[in-house]
């Protein structure tokens, strides 16, 4: 079974309590994503990447536009709008980490694993906030 990577991302603001802040981590897994392929657009709503998919949908506007102002040939469009899904598979969670990062959000590691349930338990398992609040408690 080959090894699954994940980059965690938490938002900057975050409360003190790291049991509350466990639950605004977002874990973005490396590598092609098979969904964002098949259906881009659902992909992106589902991610929350609305400033992605207004991008997109211009993206397929200008092929259009393009293959009809200099009357290219019936397949072109489609063949070139696969290619896109195709490269969108390859960069769509480089493009959710992007926009993470711009909406303020902080990478504070990265995990791999057999599978993303495997990889988030060895992540909290290890995650020193969590670790450290756990401890106070036992203690105090």
């Amino acid at each position: 079974m080959s090894e699954l990577s994940y980059t965690i991302y938490e938002p900057r603001r975050t409360d003190k309590n790291p049991l509350n802040r466990a639950d605004q981590l977002v874990f973005v897994r490396e590598g092609f994503s098979f969904w964002a392929m098949i259906a881009p657009p659902l992909w992106m709503i589902y991610h929350g990447l609305w400033r992605a998919l207004l991008g997109f949908f211009i993206l397929i506007f200008a092929i259009k536009l393009i293959t009809w102002l200099f009357a290219l040939e019936s397949l072109t469009p489609g063949l070139l709008i696969i290619s896109l899904f195709v490269g969108f598979g390859f960069l769509a969670n480089d493009l959710r980490r992007f926009f993470l990062e711009k909406d303020g959000f902080q990478m504070i590691g990265a995990i791999t694993g057999p599978s993303q349930l495997e990889c988030e338990r060895r992540f909290f398992h290890t995650w020193r906030p969590l670790a450290n609040h756990l401890q106070q408690e036992q203690n105090g």
